[in-house]
């Protein structure tokens, strides 16, 4: 997100205060910045690429600015930073600690460039939708010959665009790269063959589960779509939304059966997490993702994520395990550290943790956390996965100060903020 797009976002709310960038309302005697959030999480990403020095005097004035009207809201209405909301708490200290005089990234970028993952296209979205909801019932030929030249028009104008324009998949959000990915896939007459015949075999499944469940209504709408896990069911009083990890295009029926009986909480998860490991499974993920354009920017402000990759591979795992693709979550979440996906084979790392205040040993320790799941894999007990066994736990002790490094963790994601440790 760009400086003007992060204060449009405040004006937005601006007619709550005044003059100021940032909106409040007081809800059961609780004070609610709005949008410090969104702007601690939009200036950390456009930090975290090459800044022209022009750039970077501009969001220096901008969080100053920002910073000033947040503290003028605290001081009209008697409250101090501590009765804030902890999200909110975390932005205002990630903003008010960022030292723009050390924090540089190497090289420089276009002042006028978009910042990395801020470009949608418009109207793109809608286009998608309007497609995934065309296919989510049984069409004809003549339909599919339709939206088969509907989807392929479309993804052409996409990179008609993006080359007309200039721009790169860095500069897209994740949302426009998937979009981008899905309709470049499709527009392949085979796949998209793949998908109509792959819903056919699903949707009996899912409507004979349905019937068994209860709680949902037929008729089945499904729908292949990019998603963060692997389904997820919305009811509606017409019928079933069911929405699928595009790649189950390649499911067989049986597959599909234990899906539905997984999603209905019928059966185990256990063969569809297995099936997602699978080449076939993986081979289309990847299609999909090259094809949206695969990014990933491993430095942050203060930490490297390669960096900690490389120190923990080569002291923990004697250099053999291959590098997975490495992520800094997009927002500062205390909740969750760090999280292995084993279907993408990414490690994604709370942005929280790259603060000046956070030893790279505390870094280490999520990363070894994180590459053990890789290097254990996925254990299953009773058709149940099995997340941190006494093998893993076992394990994760070995790492040096290990009980250092959990005491300090424990205290950031419980919100205080004094997080180093005696390492």
């Amino acid at each position: 997100m760009s400086i003007a797009k992060a204060t449009l976002a405040f004006s937005a709310i601006g007619d709550l205060t005044p003059g100021s960038p940032t909106g409040m309302e007081t809800v059961m005697e609780r004070l609610y910045i709005k949008g410090l959030v969104r702007i601690a999480n939009a200036v950390r990403r456009d930090m975290s690429g090459p800044l022209s020095a022009d750039r970077r005097k501009k969001l220096r004035r901008f969080v100053e600015e920002s910073l000033r009207q947040v503290d003028a809201i605290l001081a009209s209405h008697g409250v101090s930073l501590e009765d804030l909301p902890a999200p909110t708490r975390r932005a205002y200290q990630f903003l008010a600690g960022l030292n723009f005089d050390e924090i540089i990234p190497q090289g420089n970028r276009d002042p006028d460039r978009p910042a990395p993952g801020s470009v949608s296209l418009v109207g793109l979205k809608s286009f998608h939708d309007r497609i995934l909801r065309s296919l989510a019932q049984p069409i004809s030929a003549e339909q599919a010959n339709a939206i088969h030249s509907s989807i392929q028009s479309m993804s052409e104008r996409v990179e008609e665009h993006l080359n007309e324009n200039g721009l790169s998949s860095g500069e897209l959000t994740a949302q426009t790269r998937a979009a981008r990915g899905w309709l470049a896939f499709f527009s392949d007459r085979e796949n998209l063959n793949a998908y109509l015949a792959a819903a056919d075999r699903a949707r009996p499944r899912f409507e004979a589960a349905i019937q068994r469940n209860q709680r949902f209504r037929p008729a089945v709408f499904l729908e292949f779509r990019t998603i963060a896990g692997l389904y997820k069911l919305r009811g509606y009083r017409n019928g079933t939304r069911i929405m699928l990890a595009t790649p189950m295009i390649c499911f067989s029926q049986q597959l599909f059966e234990s899906l539905a009986n997984a999603a209905f909480k019928l059966g185990s998860r256990q063969p569809i997490i297995e099936a997602a490991l699978s080449d076939e499974y993986q081979a289309i993920q990847a299609e999909l993702e090259a094809l949206g354009g695969v990014e990933e920017q491993t430095a942050g402000l203060q930490h490297d994520l390669q960096a900690s990759f490389d120190r923990v591979n080569a002291k923990y795992f004697g250099g053999s395990l291959a590098r997975p693709r490495l992520s800094w979550s997009r927002s500062l979440s205390s909740r969750k550290l760090g999280h292995y996906d084993p279907i993408r084979d990414t490690v994604m790392v709370s942005s929280i943790l790259d603060r000046a205040d956070v030893e790279g040993y505390l870094l280490d320790f999520v990363m070894y956390h994180e590459l053990l799941h890789k290097a254990l894999g996925v254990d299953w007990r009773n058709g149940r996965q099995a997340i941190h066994t006494p093998e893993f736990r076992a394990k994760e002790s070995k790492f040096e100060h290990c009980a250092a490094a959990e005491a300090a963790l424990s205290a950031l994601a419980h919100d205080q903020t004094a997080i180093q440790g005696g390492a």
